[in-house]
């Protein structure tokens, strides 16, 4: 109730606070009739989107609010798949003892991927996170290749107190709360002292270090929240799939997640979310639209055979756009749009 309740609040006693309560209450009635309006499969895109969301939540804490560039993504989602893996089939733990530990477990390694960052920055520390994803997935590989081969792993339905999650609806609903959650943890912290340090250590580094700001404790702080959050949505991921196999972490895949607070906003919490389904749901939208197209059409038959290249024209011009032209993203976007409502509701008067 008290995440539900956050999306009312905000004060709503001058046009903008009410225009922000308007908002949210079109995204609480967008996400209580999705479940209705769309089919199983469509709803299990949007949930996977959800999934994604939550690492984009993760990725925008360490580089959005800290300014730290990391590229170890896929690997840490592989982390906490991988850890689903072994807890679920190998171990047969129940699967909120599984969650548990992909958290503790990504915890712990993002405190061990956060150390290069109290030496280096910018693109040598982007290497430093590149070398962690080869590491791992080096090791995942080998480790899936010795216990069940080329096949990958394949895990029973999550449940929860005699509960089984193995439906669209039922994915959908947990995923909406975990996000919500999420979301409301990453906003309470960009609002604390954490976050204002943060911030201040993104912006100006020595400024920070001169009022006594620990540098190195709070970039390792920002690294083990960060990991553990996109460790646990790995291990979302591998139970909604029900399968892990090493070809699904790539490091296209780390990729697409920076695109995702890019073209999202950088820094916004509700912009990492808003990327996310951006990224995941544009494939099967672009399929849909040329699907549509004439038959016939020799545009279509261009587009239908080469649409995973044309997936990454888009993916990297919308980046270069929002980076030179809109580097606040589609959350800065939604508040100018809203911002213009604004004004012209006051001259309407």
């Amino acid at each position: 109730m008290t995440t539900v309740r956050t999306l009312f609040d905000a004060a709503a006693t001058t046009s903008e606070g009410r225009g922000l309560a308007l908002r949210r209450v079109a995204i609480l009635a967008l996400v209580c009739v999705l479940p209705v309006a769309l089919r199983d499969y469509q709803l299990s895109l949007v949930t996977t989107a959800l999934i994604a969301a939550l690492g984009a939540l993760a990725l925008t804490l360490v580089t959005g609010f800290v300014g730290l560039v990391t590229a170890g993504n896929s690997a840490l989602l592989a982390l906490g798949a991988y850890g689903a893996a072994i807890g679920a089939v190998q171990l047969e733990l129940p699967f909120l003892v599984v969650l548990v530990g992909s958290v503790l477990v990504g915890a712990a390694v993002g405190l061990l991927a956060g150390l290069p960052a109290l030496r280096v920055s910018g693109i040598y520390l982007a290497i430093a996170t590149l070398a962690l994803h080869f590491i791992l997935i080096f090791v995942f590989n080998e480790y899936q290749t010795r216990a069940v081969g080329s096949a990958g792993f394949f895990l029973p339905a999550a449940s929860i107190g005699g509960l089984t999650i193995d439906t669209a609806i039922e994915w959908y609903v947990v995923l909406v709360v975990v996000v919500l959650a999420t979301w409301r943890l990453v906003e309470n912290l960009k609002k604390s002292r954490f976050g204002r340090a943060w911030m201040l250590i993104r912006d100006t580094p020595l400024a920070a270090a001169s009022q006594g700001i620990s540098l190195p404790a709070y970039k390792l702080a920002a690294f083990v929240v960060s990991s553990a959050i996109i460790s646990m949505s790995g291990t979302f991921l591998a139970y909604f799939q029900q399968a892990v196999y090493i070809e699904n972490f790539t490091l296209e895949l780390a990729i697409q997640y920076i695109a995702m607070i890019i073209i999202g906003g950088m820094g916004s919490s509700g912009g990492a979310i808003a990327g996310a389904c951006f990224v995941v749901l544009l494939p099967p939208m672009l399929s849909r639209a040329i699907a549509l197209l004439p038959s016939d059409a020799v545009v279509a038959g261009f587009l239908q055979q080469n649409l995973g290249d044309f997936q990454l024209i888009i993916y990297g011009t919308l980046v270069v756009v929002f980076l030179i032209w809109r580097p606040d993203g589609l959350a800065g976007l939604g508040q100018r749009l809203a911002a213009l409502r604004v004004r012209s509701g006051k001259g309407a008067r």
